[in-house]
C-alpha cells in the first residue's frame, strides 16, 4: 500500500488505520532512464529476429512478434506525455493523444504470411524509433546506435528491406 496516496484512494473500510498512514498526494511518477533503454533494445531485438521468423516461414512467431512491438508502443505513447497518474492501459484513451490515436489506428495488422509480417515489423519500426531517438535525447540515455545499425545491416541483408525512416529527421 505505500506505493499508493490518500488522493488516488477512496477507502472502504479500513479497519487497521492503513490509509491515514499514506503520504496525502503521490509524488509525480519519474522516468526511469534504465528501464527506458530496456525498452528501446528490446524492441529492437525483437525487430532482429523478423529474418528468423520469415526465413523458418515461422509467420505466426511472426504475429507474436508484432504484437510485442506494439505494447511497446504504446508504452512509449503513453510515457511521452508524462502524465502525473497514469492508471492502467485500459484507460488508454484518456493517457493517449488523437495525433497518438491516429498513429495506433494507421498501423498495419498482423497477419501470419510473410508480406504481412514484415510490413508491419517496418510500420511499428517506422512508428517506434524515431521517437525513441527523441525521447532517448530529452531523457539523456545514450541511443545504442550499433545495435541498431547492425540490425538493419541484417534485415536488409536478409530480407533486402531498408530501414523505413530517416536517423536525421
Amino acid at each position: 500500500m505505500k506505493a499508493h496516496a490518500q488522493s488516488t484512494l477512496k477507502p472502504l473500510f479500513d479497519h487497521d488505520g492503513i490509509y491515514g498512514d499514506l503520504a496525502e498526494n503521490a509524488l509525480p511518477p519519474q522516468p526511469s532512464p534504465a528501464r527506458f533503454l530496456r525498452q528501446v533494445e528490446e524492441f529492437i531485438r525483437i525487430l532482429g529476429l523478423l529474418h528468423l521468423a520469415a526465413g523458418r516461414e515461422e509467420y505466426i512467431n511472426g504475429v507474436l512478434g508484432v504484437f510485442h512491438l506494439r505494447n511497446l508502443l504504446v508504452e512509449l505513447l503513453i510515457a511521452e506525455p508524462d502524465a502525473p497518474h497514469r492508471g492502467g492501459v485500459l484507460h488508454l484513451n484518456r493517457l493517449i493523444s488523437d495525433e497518438q490515436k491516429a498513429l495506433m489506428t494507421s498501423l498495419p495488422p498482423a497477419i501470419a504470411d510473410r508480406d504481412s509480417m514484415i510490413t508491419a515489423h517496418l510500420a511499428y519500426a517506422a512508428a517506434f524509433l524515431p521517437r525513441a531517438r527523441k525521447r532517448a535525447a530529452a531523457l539523456g540515455v545514450d541511443w545504442p546506435e550499433r545495435v541498431e545499425s547492425v540490425t538493419w545491416a541484417k534485415l536488409k541483408e536478409a530480407l533486402g528491406v531498408e530501414r523505413p525512416y530517416d536517423v536525421r529527421a
